[in-house]
């Protein structure tokens, strides 16, 4: 099948990687072969030391993706309908944890990860983002968490990680209410980080990303670690975690040349 024909279209531009969904006829509906291409493509990145940041966005203009393809002659969901029509726990459990095991293996990979959600985003879409670090949203863009309504729950993840980055009342009145809200409300509540102008939307994003990568991999890797790890952790366990990813930070020792670099007026060459 020709790349421009897969579902998820994976390509480089100079040290950023992109994932791009392309299932236009669907509206960037996420089907089996979608997670499938996921998982592939992050294990080629996560084995790469070129690669400095991963874009995730929908190909087109006006739709990052309208959640999980439920249609049912799709492979999962035949699999889950039938485990749920045999009552088979065990089965249902295993889908669900397929999908999660892949969006943790995209929250946890080594470099920063960017959704750039270039147009309408729901459900299952909105859960995909949540898994990357930063969320940029193009002006005028409908998110919206509309599981409720079909009977079912945010189960990709979602529902965990919408709590921890907006709080428990946030999360309980977008689940709840399955209400769309624009990326002005969005950003207020902490579900989003920027939101660009539609015109120069992939040119913002781009330049953002690139701001990112201009700086120490490894660093940015420690403190995306940090950060992560210690959100659960009590203070002083927290601190103590820290404090080991700020020795192995500096053992590493891009901070001289990051410090001489600084001094000297030059770009720095970092070690990887």
């Amino acid at each position: 099948m020709p790349e421009n024909q897969n579902p998820l279209i994976y390509r480089m531009e100079d040290n950023v990687a992109f994932i791009e969904i392309n299932r236009p006829e669907t509206k960037n509906a996420l089907n089996f072969r979608c997670w499938q291409l996921l998982d592939k493509y992050l294990e080629k990145i996560e084995s790469s030391r070129k690669i400095r940041a991963l874009i995730i966005t929908g190909h087109g203009e006006k739709m990052f993706s309208a959640g999980f393809d439920i249609n049912p002659s799709d492979k999962f969901m035949l699999d889950m309908f039938k485990a749920l029509q045999e009552k088979d726990n065990r089965k249902l459990d295993e889908g669900f944890a397929y999908i999660q095991t892949i969006l943790l293996k995209l929250a946890h990979l080594p470099i920063p990860t960017i959704a750039a959600i270039n147009g309408a985003c729901y459900s299952g879409g909105l859960e995909l983002a949540l898994a990357c670090d930063i969320r940029v949203v193009r002006e005028n863009t409908v998110l919206c968490f509309q599981e409720t309504r079909l009977g079912l729950i945010p189960d990709l993840g979602g529902s965990v990680r919408l709590a921890r980055l907006v709080g428990p009342g946030r999360a309980k009145d977008l689940v709840f209410s399955a209400r769309k809200i624009m990326p002005g409300e969005a950003k207020e509540m902490g579900l989003i980080n920027h939101v660009f102008p539609e015109k120069s939307f992939m040119a913002d994003t781009m330049d953002y990303v690139k701001k990112i990568t201009e700086n120490c991999p490894g660093s940015l890797k420690a403190v995306k670690d940090i950060i992560d790890e210690t959100v659960i952790m009590d203070e002083k366990a927290a601190m103590v975690f820290e404090r080991e990813k700020a020795v192995e930070n500096v053992l590493r020792g891009d901070c001289v040349e990051g410090i001489g670099a600084f001094l000297e007026k030059r770009v720095p060459r970092w070690s990887e």
